[in-house]
């Protein structure tokens, strides 16, 4: 994806001017040891970098030198600054203004100030999470006068969820909205959401059939889609991990 596959609509959507959330977005690059290319001069020239530190107090971001002099030195000239890079799938982007040679850990650094900015293009279909079987929430959804229903959450996405009922059926049609519905993230908190129904079917699992649906979520606030991001980075992680890597 790129930003000439979206309007100016969706730009500002995907797009965050609230501090704390900058700042998580520059923190989790860092903790992830996550590659960043700097383009600058209209794109004709790029560094490639990691985030170092970040200091709220003096409003400053750090970020490792580059393996070429002669374009770190440009680099130190230009005023308008493009950081791009894509963790788990999903493109992150923001802009910085000058930057200047400092010393971080004894090592030559670039700093620079922290983005006013910050924006994440993610979309249902760039990036969907498939929950292995210990880290699948609990979707609970309030019908009403009706007992509140349980369903198992098997793919997350910040677009949605594919949820199913195991061994039962689901009277949910293509395009109802769910208004009260609960996520429960493990770890990280429980999501209250209102779904949209996209897609059903049924699934065939170990001799019993199960109802699936596919749901879009309705006016996912920033805070809450943090929550979701924290969510499928935890999993991530632990995948990483359990399988050596």
């Amino acid at each position: 994806m790129n930003t000439q596959t979206i309007n100016a609509d969706e730009l500002e959507r995907f797009t965050t001017k609230n501090r704390r959330e900058v700042l998580f977005y520059l923190h989790q690059l860092i903790n992830d040891g996550e590659r960043i290319s700097v383009s600058f001069n209209e794109g004709k020239e790029t560094v490639l970098t990691m985030l170092l530190h970040v200091s709220e107090a003096e409003n400053m971001l750090i970020f490792d030198w580059g393996g070429s002099e002669t374009t770190n030195r440009k680099l130190m000239q230009s005023e308008r600054n493009f950081f791009v890079c894509a963790p788990l799938g999903v493109k992150n982007q923001f802009m910085c203004g000058m930057v200047y040679e400092t010393i971080y850990k004894k090592r030559r650094a670039f700093a620079t100030r922290v983005p006013d900015y910050y924006t994440r293009l993610q979309r249902r279909e760039f990036f969907r999470l498939v929950l292995p079987m210990t880290r699948r929430p609990a979707c609970i959804i309030q019908q009403g006068d009706s007992p509140a229903l349980q369903l198992t959450v098997m793919d997350i996405s910040i677009g949605g969820i594919a949820a199913e009922l195991s061994g039962g059926q689901l009277a949910y049609e293509i395009g109802q909205v769910l208004q009260r519905a609960q996520i429960e993230l493990k770890g990280v908190g429980t999501l209250d959401v209102s779904l949209e129904v996209r897609n059903r079917n049924s699934v065939q699992r170990g001799g019993k059939t199960s109802d699936r649906i596919g749901c879009h979520f309705l006016n996912l606030s920033h805070a809450m889609e943090t929550q979701l991001q924290r969510f499928i980075t935890n999993v991530q992680r632990e995948e990483r991990a359990r399988l050596g890597g």
